[in-house]
């Protein structure tokens, strides 16, 4: 026990009850000498305090006679033995027969016999297990001593067995570039990522006006080869890839057996048998088991080959009006116009020197942009050389804060942030992708259940009435002036392109009609009125931007 706590009584030992009394009276004594003492120097140190009239008394010593241990009667209850550890069905009678077989110490009684050894870890066997063995060895608890407890022997927390510290810390190949050029770091899952490079709403606007530059190697990169990748595609994706042509890319929406969401991502056919998938960050490593786990479970007959990518390719974003400009001064060998390269389409090119980069058309931040998956070794190289060939033309880095205002205002929603475990795939907005004639999909019985059900909540685009305001992530909708919960704010951000608020949210099927008001309950407890959107795009709807 600690030095300032005191016990007395049975937990102490066994006694009769002169010696139970005795024992508590010296206890109480001790204990009041204790706190005397305490007093005499509090008064004494405490300032503008009357000067003690009595002097400290002298500290008393603690000569209490120890009271007896002895095994509970329990462990003898029968004229064979009684139980001293029930997990592990470790009588006293095996105590005492190990004792005599040579296993007298405490450890090699515990390892020879098991006691102490279940789910409580000793921590209620201990003390009746060390009696017996006294008992049988003729000597005091004392002299037995006790087993060397397992750690952690006090509870903590499971938050703090839970910290970062048990997962590797990830990198990009352009890490240290963003650290000397200012980045505000951001720990997203395992990597490290510029969260933004000062100024988070400039970088999203000239994006809008100009062109920028963000670093996207996280994405988890899947390289796919054989001819029945198309089959493993139909499977876990909600949409179809059979016949998609090579040289061209497709979003695809992942959902769990439930129909829950549960990744996206775009996937490029770069030749018949050879595609590139690509998924969540967060999800990367989780959807290489999973497609492992299909192949090596359920068909061992097709002919696939999974190769993560991720940390070997180093993915550049290109955005912004002015970035087919800027690519045009870089990239050999691939004719960028929008009539040779269209929207959603793959080609391989060289890009400011390196061979063999892989480029693709793709738009999460609503505007024209253009992905470059370089070799890590030359990602500095070709880093570098975008923004030296792009400065006349405003070219700028940008972190994920801004890329998360443009995707916003884009109304591309994010897995896990505005889904949860009731965003069926029909319910985020995905209606239109589900297939739901294809012979097999992962999850297909919940979807088609899906589109029966009208108590789903609804993803969609959301607007304050007062454009200054945004509600934190998370404000609950609610109806009216009560606190019933009707949904809830998924992402808000304030738009620098629009020059005001705006969210993506999840409601009842019955608000998710374009121009319902509904009530929001800020984090202060005011209430405010927001409009439901007809679109989750908040800035052009139609795509235009992204299709020039």
């Amino acid at each position: 026990l600690p030095a300032n706590i005191l016990a007395t009584g049975g937990i102490t030992g066994d006694g009769s009850t002169t010696e139970l009394t005795a024992h508590g009276r010296a206890t109480g004594e001790l204990a009041a000498n204790r706190a005397l003492r305490r007093r005499h120097d509090r008064v004494s140190e405490t300032v503008r305090a009357a000067t003690p009239t009595w002097e400290k008394p002298a500290e008393r010593v603690d000569n209490r006679t120890p009271l007896a241990r002895a095994p509970h009667p329990e462990c003898y209850r029968s004229s064979t033995h009684g139980m001293v550890d029930f997990s592990e069905d470790v009588s006293s009678k095996d105590l005492i027969q190990a004792s005599k077989e040579g296993f007298d110490s405490i450890e090699l009684m515990k390892r020879y016999t098991t006691v102490t050894m279940g789910p409580s870890q000793g921590k209620l066997e201990t003390v009746n297990a060390a009696s017996v063995l006294a008992v049988a060895n003729g000597v005091t608890m004392a002299e037995v001593g006790t087993t060397v407890w397992r750690p952690p022997y006090a509870p903590i927390s499971l938050g703090a067995l839970a910290g970062r510290i048990h997962e590797p810390v990830r990198r990009s190949a352009l890490q240290d570039w963003h650290d000397a050029h200012g980045a505000a770091p951001l720990l997203a899952g395992q990597w490290v990522r510029p969260d933004h490079y000062g100024d988070a709403m400039a970088e999203a606007a000239n994006v809008r006006n100009n062109v920028g530059l963000i670093d996207v190697t996280p994405l988890g990169k899947l390289d796919l080869r054989g001819p029945d990748v198309s089959k493993l595609l139909e499977l876990v994706y909600v949409n179809r890839w059979s016949k998609l042509e090579v040289g061209r890319v497709r979003y695809g929406a992942m959902v769990a057996e439930d129909g829950v969401v549960s990744d996206d991502g775009v996937t490029a056919r770069l030749s018949e048998d050879h595609w590139l998938m690509t998924c969540t960050s967060s999800g990367a490593g989780a959807i290489w088991e999973m497609l492992e786990d299909w192949l090596q479970t359920a068909h061992p007959e097709w002919d696939v080959h999974v190769t993560a990518v991720t940390g070997g390719l180093t993915s550049i974003n290109v955005a912004g009006p002015s970035c087919r400009t800027l690519l045009e001064r870089v990239v050999e060998g691939v004719d960028l116009s929008g009539d040779a390269f269209p929207y959603f389409s793959v080609r391989r090119g060289t890009v400011a020197g390196v061979a063999d980069c892989i480029i693709w058309r793709i738009g999460f931040t609503g505007e024209l942009s253009y992905e470059l998956h370089v070799p890590s070794g030359h990602a500095l190289h070709v880093w570098e050389t975008l923004l030296e060939q792009g400065e006349d033309l405003g070219c700028a880095p940008f972190g994920v804060e801004a890329q998360r205002i443009l995707r916003l205002e884009k109304g591309h929603y994010i897995v896990g942030q505005d889904t949860d475990g009731l965003s069926k795939a029909p319910t985020a907005g995905l209606g239109g992708l589900v297939k739901l004639d294809k012979p097999d999909t992962i999850g297909l019985p919940e979807l088609r259940a899906a589109y029966e059900r009208d108590d789903l909540p609804i993803l969609v685009g959301l607007q304050t009435d007062d454009p200054t305001i945004v509600p934190t992530e998370a404000s609950q909708i609610v109806d009216g002036d009560t606190n019933t919960i009707l949904g809830r704010i998924t992402s808000s951000r304030m738009s620098p392109n629009l020059g005001r608020s705006i969210c993506l949210a999840q409601v009842h099927s019955s608000l998710a009609a374009a121009g319902t008001s509904v009530t929001v309950l800020l984090a202060d407890g005011r209430r405010v009125t927001a409009t439901v959107q007809e679109h989750h795009a908040h800035l052009d709807p139609e795509g235009a931007r992204q299709r020039v």
